[in-house]
């Protein structure tokens, strides 16, 4: 039978991401013991319930854990920035899938709602009774629904759709089988539901492992292995088409990328930049890691507004360097030559041959030079050429 009619419409509603908690212990329910398709084509057929053993799953990357039935085929469907999770019950007498959906920001009660109301429209399903919220957190709601079999008739189907808020992420869980094996799931919904566990994606920036030269000069060519590439929720890094791109899926966010060299107090960076969307891009001085994991560095930025201004990271702590200022020097829909350099206590930030601000920082700490992109209302990133560091 085929009950997965409306599933993949929900890879519409938002990006894969991730959360934090902790798998319970194993548990067990019962089932339906597989039918023959030609046995069920009136949607009636007798099932005889078997126990089924609940198991640990984990994503191939780590980062989700949840318990799921013992036997049951699986199989994903991911793109950028999408993820879709499908198990299926012997005989495709029942489905669980599980969406994520990126929040960079806590989705509040109502939101949450609409997306779980979103989720039954996408999945073609009419909502029995209210929706309601566990102690947990956790939003839910039954609904009655229809899937094809294999000989294209029409089933009836018991859902249950939830809709869990977590750190980074909101998940959609559904869970789907024929109106008469209902039974056979309800036990294991709580557990299902409780044992959803994903580790938040990382934030710190990579540090490649530094190179004796405290020099390097990168066309973009190929990928030499100096500057962090990956491509996950949050962004895209690449090395493709003889530039670097650096790509936030996320609104309100920022990612700073640093090379494999060698640490040291002076230093310069030099790059040609291009705005892709509204973010803000820039260069990075002195960026090193403490061992706690928190990070010191200076940026300087310019956005498409035609303004920039420069801060300061100490321990993740911003502090504002040079205000906001505005210049017809940036060039919004062009690319952009910027030039970043410290010696001693003095910094020097030069735009397009011309010199936007001079200051004076007194904290000497030895790091390396990088590139920064920062989004604010969507999506946005940059694109960069012809680094130069010294």
């Amino acid at each position: 039978m085929h009950y997965v009619k409306h599933i993949y419409a929900l890879l519409l509603l938002g990006c894969l991401t991730a959360c934090t908690g902790a798998a319970p212990s194993a548990a067990t329910f019962a089932t339906v013991t597989p039918q023959p398709a030609a046995e069920i084509i009136d949607g009636t057929a007798e099932a005889t319930p078997s126990p089924v053993v609940l198991v640990d799953w984990v994503s191939p990357d780590g980062r989700i854990h949840m318990q799921v039935p013992q036997g049951w085929a699986s199989e994903s469907h991911t793109e950028a920035g999408r993820g879709l999770w499908i198990w299926n019950a012997p005989g495709q007498r029942g489905l669980i899938s599980l969406l994520l959906v990126a929040t960079p920001t806590q989705l509040d009660t109502s939101a949450q709602e609409q997306l779980l109301r979103d989720s039954l429209a996408q999945l073609d399903a009419t909502l029995m009774g209210d929706i309601v919220t566990d102690d947990q957190g956790i939003m839910r709601a039954e609904a009655q629904g229809v899937g094809l079999n294999r000989e294209g008739v029409d089933i009836p189907l018991w859902l249950q759709v939830s809709v869990q808020q977590f750190d980074d992420s909101v998940a959609v869980l559904v869970m789907s089988v024929p109106d008469q094996d209902t039974a056979t799931i309800v036990a294991a919904v709580p557990t299902l539901q409780s044992s959803l566990a994903i580790a938040p994606l990382p934030t710190a920036t990579p540090l490649p492992t530094a190179t004796p030269a405290p020099r390097t000069q990168d066309a973009f060519d190929r990928d030499e292995g100096r500057w962090f590439v990956g491509d996950d929720v949050r962004r895209a890094m690449t090395i493709q088409d003889g530039v670097y791109r650096m790509y936030l899926r996320m609104a309100d966010s920022y990612y700073l990328s640093a090379p494999a060299e060698a640490a040291r107090t002076d230093q310069h960076i030099e790059v040609t930049a291009q705005f892709e969307g509204a973010a803000r891009i820039g260069t990075a001085l002195r960026f090193s890691q403490r061992a706690d994991g928190t990070r010191d560095y200076v940026v300087c930025w310019i956005s498409p507004l035609q303004r920039y201004g420069c801060f300061r990271s100490e321990a993740d702590m911003w502090v504002a360097i040079q205000d906001v200022t505005e210049s017809t020097v940036i060039v919004p829909d062009g690319p952009n030559r910027m030039e970043f350099a410290v010696q001693g206590t003095t910094y020097e930030l030069w735009l397009n041959g011309v010199l936007l601000t001079q200051f004076e920082y007194d904290i000497e700490t030895a790091g390396v030079p990088g590139l920064y992109v920062e989004t604010f209302d969507v999506a946005a990133g940059g694109i960069f050429d012809d680094v130069e560091t010294s």
